[in-house]
């Protein structure tokens, strides 16, 4: 694998106790817009006028809040790169909405969360 990897930031996630009141203030106070919302896992993304990044309020205490996703092609592929390269991979990937995520450890054991848009065609898409 070659040029740059990490594409973007994809989305910022925040874990919320009452999803609607959380999508009534981001709405009203920050003016963002509903690009789609997943009922049955609660949970809902606003897209962010000036990029195709999301604020992504969710119900998932399991899930770090804030959490932060970086943009890649293919996550599986990466991965096996990643490995491949000598790095360890903590969370392997798994299936989401819109494709795979998975988290990367770097030297340091900070962790890199990434996703993919593999399932959209690799472009972000709103309902």
């Amino acid at each position: 694998m070659t040029g740059t990897l990490l594409k973007k930031i994809d989305c910022v996630m925040y874990c919320v106790k009452d999803l609607e009141k959380a999508i009534q203030f981001y709405t009203e106070v920050f003016g963002l817009k509903i690009g789609w919302k997943d009922k049955e896992e609660e949970i809902v993304g606003l897209i962010l006028p000036e990029t195709d990044a999301e604020i992504v309020l969710h119900k998932d205490t399991t899930l770090p809040t804030p959490a932060i996703s970086f943009h890649v092609e293919n996550v599986e592929k990466f991965c096996r790169y990643y490995q491949k390269a000598g790095y360890n991979i903590l969370l392997e990937p798994i299936e989401v909405r819109c494709g795979k995520y998975a988290e990367l450890q770097d030297p340091e054991g900070n962790t890199i969360p990434i996703i993919d848009l593999t399932k959209f065609g690799g472009k972000p898409q709103s309902d």
